[in-house]
C-alpha cells in the first residue's frame, strides 16, 4: 500500500504528522524507561511492548540500576512499507538515532555498564499499528471515564478518575520496536 493509497482511506492521516508522532513515541518510551515511569507510555504502546519494558525497568530496579539514554538525539525517520489487513494498517518504520545507553547505580549515580562517553548511532525498526475501522480522533479528547478533557499526549490518564486513554481505538500504536 503506498501513503497516497492510505490518505484516500484515512483523510487523517499525514505522513510529517505521523512521523512527528513516532519520534514523539520513541523518546517519551526511552524517557519512561529512564524514569521507571512506564504509566507515561502505556496509552501509546501495545501492551505487549508495555509488558516487556516495565519487565526491564522491574529487573533495572532489582538490581539498583537506572537504565541511562543521555544525549538523545532522532536524526531520521522513514517510513519503510505500509500493510492493510483486513482489521488494521500496519506502518514499518526506520527510525535513526544517537544517544549514549548507559546503567548507574540508583543510590549513588555511579556509572555500572554500557556506553557513556560518546553517542552511538542506532537503526530502530519500529512497527505501528491503527484500526481500520479507529474512530475520529476529536472525539479522543474526552476522558472514557468521566468525559473530563484529557491530554492523550501527555500520560494518557485523565487527572480526574484515573481512566487510561486507549489510543488503540483512536490512533497510532507502537507495536514492535527492535
Amino acid at each position: 500500500m503506498s501513503i497516497e493509497e492510505l490518505i484516500k482511506e484515512d483523510s487523517s492521516f499525514t505522513e510529517s504528522g505521523f512521523l512527528a508522532k513516532v519520534d514523539n513515541t520513541f523518546i517519551m518510551l526511552l524517557t519512561a524507561i529512564m524514569t521507571d515511569n512506564m504509566t507515561r507510555v502505556e496509552h501509546k504502546i501495545s501492551k505487549e511492548l508495555f509488558n516487556k519494558y516495565s519487565s526491564i525497568v522491574n529487573e533495572n530496579n532489582l538490581n539498583n540500576e537506572r537504565q541511562m539514554y543521555d544525549e538523545l538525539n532522532v536524526w531520521s525517520t522513514q517510513i519503510q512499507s505500509i500493510e492493510k489487513t483486513n482489521d488494521k494498517y500496519i506502518i514499518h518504520v526506520l527510525l535513526k538515532s544517537r544517544y549514549m545507553d548507559y546503567k548507574i547505580d540508583k543510590t549513588t549515580a555511579i556509572y555500572k555498564s554500557g556506553v557513556n562517553d560518546h553517542r552511538i548511532e542506532k537503526d530502530n525498526y519500529l512497527t505501528f499499528e491503527k484500526s481500520v475501522n479507529a474512530k475520529d480522533e476529536s472525539s479522543a479528547r474526552k476522558c472514557p471515564g468521566c468525559g473530563a478533557n484529557i491530554d492523550a499526549n501527555s500520560t494518557g490518564k485523565c487527572s480526574y478518575c484515573g481512566a487510561i486513554y486507549d489510543t488503540a481505538s483512536y490512533d497510532w500504536v507502537l507495536t514492535e520496536l527492535n
